[in-house]
């Protein structure tokens, strides 16, 4: 299911397209890797609140107990919802490990908590783009969800990409769309999310949007009047890289092996399929890696701790990096005399910057100094991948 997802993404399949083809899939979940959504959120209700939160941005399991108290969102809307995913069935595959993900043609249903009764399937919200009436249940939501005429689904993923892009999303918290909650820019967010229908739900098209803008272009330097601001984009916000990025980030300015217990040597943080998997030292855990237990944005932390500090000036995946004997390190060490390109090295690879004047003289001094150049060609870049320009978004 993941390789799909990377492919999906990496081919830019319309965005309405790959929810659409995740709320319908069926079949093997080898064979059409999509069916395996649901072979994870094995409940209607899980499966609907799930689903809404990630595709709408709306949290339904505030009302599935009782009335939401502040939003028009009702504990009846919450499992007539859920009424569409009623009719899925599952059943082991012909391999190990395989399921198959089916609809029951008609047998299953969802009743009531409070009543016993058997709840019908019913939108929260309508609108005019419908499907016909003989698409089974999980047609019929897959279609009310992507349709353009739902204000909630192009409109989420917007915020969503806006948030990943520049910290802060244009709703906070991103998969928290509701009346009591508006944007801070309306006027943007209804721009941005007409532009995203009209190309398509073209994802790589509104990526460039959003970088081409000035506003995502903006220096982390503030000024006396914008100093606190963290709401209106008046300047770049600096964020510390996601545990996955971080991580492979290190191996990838050292040139390191990758190597995670069960799974391909060489195999990158965010390539792992499975989130039980950590690095040595827990450092993907440390550092905010989501369990992936829900679709809620709330499981990833990016907070800044003094053991996450820790792990990187004392722990073993900084430690190790530096030290692999088969690195870039240790290769350009072997390669010149000449202790200038060494430190320029070092810089390009972590900084993608050749080093200032003055930088260039200390890392040289910082060689010359150590027990062996090598020793000091590490700990030189032990110092810039401690330091705030390579562990934070600039």
């Amino acid at each position: 299911f993941r390789a799909w997802i990377d492919h999906a993404v990496a081919s830019n399949m319309p965005y309405d397209e790959f929810a659409h083809t995740i709320l319908t899939a069926s079949g093997s979940t080898f064979e059409n890797p999509p069916a395996a959504y649901l072979r994870v959120l094995r409940t209607p209700e899980d499966a609907m609140e799930n689903s809404t939160q990630l595709f709408l941005g709306v949290r339904f399991n505030c009302n599935k107990c009782h009335d939401h108290p502040f939003e028009r969102w009702t504990q009846d809307q919450y499992y007539d919802l859920s009424a569409y995913f009623a009719q899925v069935g599952r059943k082991k595959g012909f391999e190990p490990d395989d399921e198959i993900v089916y609809d029951t043609a008609g047998r299953g249903d969802v009743t009531h908590p409070k009543s016993g009764a058997v709840v019908e399937p019913s939108f929260p919200y309508q609108h005019a783009d419908l499907a016909t009436d003989n698409a089974n249940r999980r047609e019929q939501f897959a279609h009310w969800v992507v349709s353009p005429e739902n204000q909630y689904f192009a409109k989420s993923y917007v915020n969503r990409l806006w948030s990943y892009l520049l910290g802060v999303g244009l709703i906070e918290p991103i998969d928290d769309l509701r009346a009591g909650n508006p944007p801070s820019n309306p006027e943007l967010l209804e721009w941005l999310t007409r532009q995203f229908i009209e190309s398509g739900y073209d994802t790589q098209k509104l990526i460039t949007t959003i970088c081409k803008s000035r506003t995502y272009q903006h220096s982390i330097e503030t000024n006396e009047w914008n100093a606190e601001d963290k709401t209106n984009y008046s300047h770049a916000l600096a964020r510390r890289l996601p545990a996955e990025t971080l991580f492979d980030a290190i191996h990838q300015a050292t040139g390191a092996e990758i190597s995670f217990p069960g799974v391909p040597v060489g195999m990158r943080a965010s390539q792992l399929p499975d989130p039980a998997v950590n690095a040595e030292g827990g450092f993907l855990n440390l550092f905010g890696r989501p369990p992936r237990e829900s679709a809620c944005e709330c499981e990833r932390t990016n907070n800044v701790m003094l053991s996450q500090a820790l792990n990187l000036v004392n722990g073993p995946t900084i430690a190790e990096a530096i030290t692999d004997p088969s690195n870039n390190i240790a290769r350009w060490v072997a390669e010149t005399d000449d202790d200038g390109a060494v430190v320029d090295q070092v810089f390009l690879s972590v900084f993608c910057r050749p080093p200032t004047e003055t930088e260039r003289a200390t890392g040289m001094q910082a060689l010359a100094e150590a027990e062996s150049r090598l020793v000091g060609a590490q700990d030189l870049t032990w110092a810039l991948l401690n330091s705030p320009a390579f562990l934070f978004n600039r």
